[in-house]
């Protein structure tokens, strides 16, 4: 069994469907944490919930296309924690099923940024608290599926695809070396993840099972393989 208790992490997007319910239990599993997310009013509804558990954790509100975030992160995460021990990024934006040039150049940028550079500046900026840990952990989700390209996911599609090539590249360079890299395969996201994840009652099975999955596979210490399948 593995255990969290006293580990010391970031999870990035934490107010989104799956952040939030990361968020939940990892707290519940001892885990002192640094809950990221844009809008205040749903950072304090989950601080709200984790403090029914008995537990209180940090919380870190910002917008991720804020450059200046990037220049203070590391600041703002060495003030709390000597080491990191993991590091979580399920931030993510899908504006809308559209032909690939029917977007504006800011839209692009925007995507682009959210879906993909925050996963690499975030690694970047944290890399040297990381690599202070005995064990740090990277876990980002991904879908296999999308990122080969599927008609009208559009920019959401060239980022899941530029994910896996990123983490590969980190992977190898990392083999013999400290962090280890995980890409989680998570089918369900194929089919909407929001039409899956929020049909309520089946749905609360189903993303329990999807949370512990992620847990397992992110926090062992498999290190012949960066990518997984849920």
């Amino acid at each position: 069994m593995i255990t969290l208790k006293g580990s010391n992490g970031i999870i990035f997007g934490s107010t989104g469907y799956l952040g939030h319910r990361l968020a939940l239990r990892l707290s519940q599993l001892g885990c002192k944490l640094i809950l990221h997310g844009r809008s205040i009013e749903k950072l304090s509804k989950l601080d709200d919930e984790i403090k029914t558990l008995g537990v209180k954790q940090i919380l870190l509100q910002s917008d991720i296309l804020d450059k200046k975030f990037y220049t203070e992160l590391l600041n703002l995460v060495s003030s709390r924690f000597e080491a990191l021990d993991f590091l979580i990024n399920v931030t993510g934006n899908f504006n809308r099923l559209a032909p690939l040039t029917h977007f504006s150049h800011k839209e692009w940028n925007d995507m682009i940024e959210i879906n993909l550079s925050s996963f690499w500046r975030t690694l970047k900026e944290l890399e040297l608290l990381l690599n202070k840990s005995p064990k740090p952990k990277v876990i980002f989700l991904n879908n296999e599926i999308i990122g080969k390209g599927k008609a009208f996911y559009n920019i959401f599609s060239i980022t899941n695809a530029a994910m896996e090539s990123m983490a590969k590249i980190y992977f190898e360079e990392n083999k013999r070396l400290n962090i280890q890299i995980k890409l989680i395969n998570l089918k369900s996201l194929n089919q909407g993840i929001t039409s899956i994840l929020n049909n309520e009652t089946k749905v609360q099975e189903s993303s329990k099972k999807i949370i512990e999955k992620i847990i397992k596979i992110g926090f062992s210490d498999q290190k012949d393989k960066f990518y997984f399948n849920i």
